[in-house]
């Protein structure tokens, strides 16, 4: 076993790695995945055509995933992450926000998440229920990092990236897998049409014993595993109406319930959704898109404190939070002579979020009970074009102009004393925003590419942050701030692609960018032993830290990405992704101290590698992940150590229609550090997981 480990990272490290299809059709899959059209960069470009750097998850990256949440198999992209590195399973649900290129810092997403072209991010912190998203029907995964997909406008300053689903096929299939530690994971699908009218359904549920994120020395009498169940119901509806008119509708119900580590800390999910659409017309006349959607959603979240050495804990807070979100968007493009294509949009979303927080707990009664109002207005509209003067030179740039509107209000209830309630009130605030990007290409010669884009973005604060506190149970207190600004990304970036004969391309990106007005955790300050006051959170307990959330002065992230493929015989694969990035606070007048200071949570290394290969009794494939050290703090005293994790498949087609496979994650069963606390207390991620599947679908896979 020593052995293994040790030779497999050198073997698979220094081979680069191929993109997403089977390798006997090698030349069929390069020539698709020059075809595809990327829907996330909003004017239907093909990977070639786009001037920023942009992957394609096809479907063979999906499966040999094995059917994890998506956000397990984004991980395959370096730079991606949630605000840790832990899975959607351990992670609370305010921490399942996503970045790229270390453009954290913070509980809120800076990438925008698409699900088939709909925001699938919760209006309250930006946070993504991934197991929402119908992870069996996903066909691939488009991404495109930076901020040249600005026409998306709000959270696209970090990237864009949209998961399609495929169009729902006439036999039914069902997927089926069981695993240690036990774990059940189930899903099925079907299509029936009835007319002018295509019907199609589709159903999983999850349900997961799941895993200690406290190594054994940590654990006291309070700890249990973090675990979670869930279950997803999609209904779509769609026709034709006319030769050149499409209209669907479709209806999602999801519910979910996570337990956090601790008979207490619990939390419950529900979300009900409606999307519908109209596509009509054409590329050569004038293509319109409608897209309406509509959500409905109630959190109810525990908030306990651990006492002593994990001994005992207390419920610290209890809150109900039903949001509601609606939102419309609307399209036009046309393709023009000369290879030259328009695109012009407008989009809206409006959302209404409540919390009710019960707390200062006495006994298992509440003492106090704050409920904030808090209402967010985002629209804006965009013109899009693409050029293409030669076979040579082409270029594409957008300008997209944004307003932002805030309110909030809130109760203060002492259920004590029966005293007046306090009320507060924030005056709503407006902002408005103008943004873009400009993007050239240039064919050098067949085998090589070049690339240049500048682009500008932005990021409204999260209702959260302006008017919402919050706490973990490590006794971290975090401290909203109604006054936070936008935060304003300006970037560049440059780069080749580069085909280094028939079996082997290089694609290299270096980008620089530079976030003005970030919004950080900034520490105020901790106390010892001993319970303390600290402002602005007032008494904490012991071993506590005070966290409160401001604007700093900039933010500097630069970094290259190296992405490589090599397909040496038929059978064979090899893919190498490499991040490395350098992100820090440049600039903190109110906070000097965090000058110098790596952004929390950005590794400067990340890097994923994979080998694949037919075989004539099975298909294998094995999946290396390394993420550096990172920092859980602002200050950068608490140093989170790196990782290198293994993934290892294999998969067997019994006939046309039915296939086995095997997943093993985390081969080597290895202890890796999410989070480390003031305390000392460390979270970890995943063990060794082992699943044994079967796919089926009556018309072949």
């Amino acid at each position: 076993m020593k052995v293994l480990r040790t030779f497999l990272p050198a073997l698979l490290l220094s081979a680069p790695m191929v993109a997403s299809a089977q390798y006997d059709r090698a030349d069929e899959t390069e020539a698709v995945l020059e075809e595809v059209v990327v829907e996330a960069s909003r004017a239907r470009l093909t990977v070639n055509d786009i001037a920023v750097n942009t992957s394609v998850l096809g479907t063979e990256d999906v499966l040999e995933s094995a059917y994890k949440p998506a956000d397990e198999i984004l991980r395959q992209i370096p730079g991606f992450s949630l605000l840790r590195s832990a899975d959607s399973i351990a992670s609370a649900p305010t921490v399942s926000t996503v970045s790229l290129r270390g453009l954290g810092g913070n509980a809120a997403s800076r990438t925008l998440v698409l699900l088939d072209g709909i925001p699938v991010h919760s209006p309250y912190s930006t946070e993504i229920f991934w197991a929402r998203i119908p992870r069996h029907r996903i066909e691939r995964v488009e991404v495109i990092r930076g901020g040249g997909a600005s026409a998306w406008g709000n959270l696209s300053l970090g990237g864009v990236i949209n998961i399609v689903t495929a169009e729902p096929e006439r036999s039914p299939g069902l997927s089926v897998m069981a695993g240690y530690p036990w774990t059940l994971d189930a899903a099925g699908d079907g299509r029936y049409d009835a007319g002018a009218w295509t019907l199609s359904g589709y159903a999983d549920y999850y349900d997961t014993d799941g895993y200690y994120n406290l190594p054994a020395s940590q654990r006291g009498p309070v700890d249990e595993p973090v675990r979670k169940d869930h279950w997803n119901v999609r209904a779509r509806a769609g026709r034709p109406l006319g030769e050149k008119s499409r209209l669907f509708m479709e209806v999602s119900g999801f519910h979910e319930t996570r337990h956090g580590g601790s008979a207490l800390d619990v939390n419950e999910m529900d979300l009900y959704s409606f999307t519908g659409g109209l596509e009509s017309g054409d590329r050569d006349t004038g293509l319109w898109t409608l897209r309406l959607f509509h959500e409905d959603s109630e959190l109810e979240d525990s908030s306990v404190r651990i006492l002593g050495d994990n001994e005992s804990e207390t419920l610290r807070a209890f809150e109900r939070r039903p949001a509601r979100l609606s939102g419309a968007g609307a399209t036009w493009s046309r393709a023009l002579p000369g290879g030259h294509e328009l695109t012009a949009g407008a989009d809206y979303r409006w959302a209404d979020v409540t919390l009710d927080e019960w707390s200062r707990y006495s006994d298992g009664v509440p003492g106090l009970l704050l409920s904030t109002d808090s209402e967010q207005d985002i629209g804006g509209v965009f013109v899009q074009g693409h050029w293409r003067s030669s076979e040579r030179w082409q270029a594409d740039g957008t300008l997209r102009y944004d307003r932002v509107s805030n309110s909030a209000g809130s109760i203060e209830t002492d259920l004590e004393t029966g005293a007046p309630p306090v009320r507060q009130s924030w005056a709503r605030n407006t902002e408005t925003t103008l943004n873009g990007n400009l993007g050239l290409r240039f064919r050098a010669t067949e085998a090589v590419s070049l690339r240049a884009a500048a682009y500008r973005g932005f990021r409204a604060p999260t209702l959260r942050e302006l008017y919402h506190a919050a706490s973990t149970r490590g006794g971290v207190i975090l401290v909203n701030n109604p006054e936070l600004a936008p935060e304003q990304l300006v970037g560049f970036e440059g780069g080749a692609d580069l085909a280094l004969g028939d079996t082997m391309t290089l694609r290299l990106t270096a980008f620089r960018n530079t976030v003005q007005d970030l919004v950080q955790n900034i520490t105020r300050g901790q106390t010892g032993d001993q319970p303390g006051v600290v402002e602005p959170c007032g008494a904490l307990g012991a071993n506590e830290t005070c966290r409160e959330l401001d604007n700093v002065g900039e933010m500097r992230a630069s970094g290259i990405e190296v992405e490589t493929t090599l397909r040496p015989v038929g059978n064979w694969g090899f893919q190498l992704s490499y991040l490395f990035n350098d992100s820090e606070i440049t600039k903190a007048p109110d906070n000097p101290q965090l000058v110098g200071k790596r952004v929390r949570q950005a590794p400067r290394h990340a890097l994923t590698a994979r080998a694949r290969h037919q075989g004539r009794w099975f298909d294998s494939s094995l999946l290396a992940r390394y993420v550096g050290e990172r920092f859980e703090d602002d200050l950068n005293r608490l140093a989170v150590d790196g990782f290198l994790l293994f993934d290892l498949r294999f998969s067997r087609r019994l006939n046309d229609s039915t296939e086995l496979f095997l997943a093993v994650e985390n081969l080597f069963d290895e202890d890796h550090e999410i989070k480390v606390e003031n305390s000392g207390a460390i979270e970890t991620g995943r063990p060794r997981f082992v699943g044994l599947g079967v796919r089926w679908r009556s018309g072949g896979i």
